[in-house]
């Protein structure tokens, strides 16, 4: 088990932005006490699905102006 800060450093995002997609329903995490934690397979789950998607979508033609 992850707390969510720990699974936040791994995806290189903010704890903050982690919580709202727990929030939003696209990571299961699990309150425990006064932390969230999440395991280490929805960590990948979460990397594959959301991040690997955007990363894969998201690689713009990059044009100079000599380029016509």
């Amino acid at each position: 088990m992850l707390t969510l800060a720990q699974a936040a450093a791994r995806l290189g995002l903010s704890p903050s932005t982690l919580l709202t997609q727990v929030q939003r329903g696209r990571m299961k995490a699990r309150k425990v006490g006064p932390l969230w934690t999440v395991t280490e397979r929805e960590v990948e789950r979460y990397r594959r699905e959301s991040l690997g998607r955007r990363h894969a979508t998201s690689s713009p033609s990059v044009r100079s102006a000599t380029d016509h």
